[in-house]
C-alpha cells in the first residue's frame, strides 16, 4: 500500500513548472481534486501533474482543439445521437470524451450541467474531469505499481505521444514539489 502524504499545490508552485492561467480557483480546484481521487503519493502526483502538463500545454488547453467529429457515432464512447462527437469530445486537462464518460462524471459531480457538453466541463471541470478520468482507469494503482512515464503514457495517450515532454514535465515536478 502506497503511504499517503498530505500535499498541497500552491499557485507558486504551478507557476515555477510553467503552468499559465493560475489563479486562486484553478489552485482550489487542483487541490480538491487531487484529495477526491486520492491522487495524494508523491508518484501519483508526479504522473499526475506531468501528464496533464503535457495533454493540456500547461495550462493552455481545457479542450480538445479538434472538432470532435471523429468521434461521431462511436457507440464505445456511448455516441449515439447526431452531433454527440463534437458535444462530448475531449475536455479537461486529460481530455475526458465521450456521451458515457460524462454521462458517469455527472453522476459522480451531481451536476445535471455536465451534460451540455464540452465548453461547460472545460470551463467548470478541467481538474475533476481529469481527476475522474484518472480514477476510471485505475491510473493510482499503475502509479503505486511503480510504472514508468513511458507505461503510464501509453495509459493516457493510447500511445506515446510527446514522450520526451512527458518525461521533462515528470523531472521538473520532481524538482518542484520534490
Amino acid at each position: 500500500m502506497a503511504t499517503t502524504t498530505a500535499i498541497k499545490i500552491t499557485g507558486e508552485q504551478l507557476k515555477a513548472l510553467g503552468w499559465s492561467h493560475v489563479n486562486d480557483y484553478m489552485v482550489r480546484d487542483l487541490n480538491r481534486t487531487l484529495e477526491k481521487y486520492s491522487i495524494n503519493t508523491p508518484a501519483r502526483i508526479r504522473h499526475y501533474l506531468s501528464q496533464t502538463a503535457h495533454e493540456s500545454g500547461l495550462g493552455k488547453w481545457t479542450k480538445e482543439l479538434a472538432n470532435g467529429k471523429i468521434y461521431e457515432h462511436r457507440k464505445d464512447l456511448g455516441n449515439i445521437h447526431p452531433g454527440d462527437g463534437p458535444k462530448f469530445k475531449g475536455a479537461g486537462y486529460i481530455q475526458l470524451t465521450g456521451r458515457k464518460n460524462y454521462q458517469q462524471f455527472a453522476n459522480e459531480m451531481g451536476d445535471p450541467r455536465i451534460m451540455e457538453g464540452v465548453d461547460y466541463v472545460s470551463k467548470t471541470y478541467p481538474w475533476a474531469s481529469a481527476g475522474f478520468w484518472w480514477k476510471i482507469n485505475g491510473m493510482n494503482k499503475a502509479c503505486d505499481n511503480g510504472e514508468s512515464v513511458e507505461q503510464i503514457t501509453v495509459r493516457v495517450n493510447g500511445g506515446k505521444n510527446g514522450l520526451q515532454d512527458r518525461w521533462e514535465q515528470y523531472g521538473r515536478v520532481t524538482k518542484v514539489l520534490v
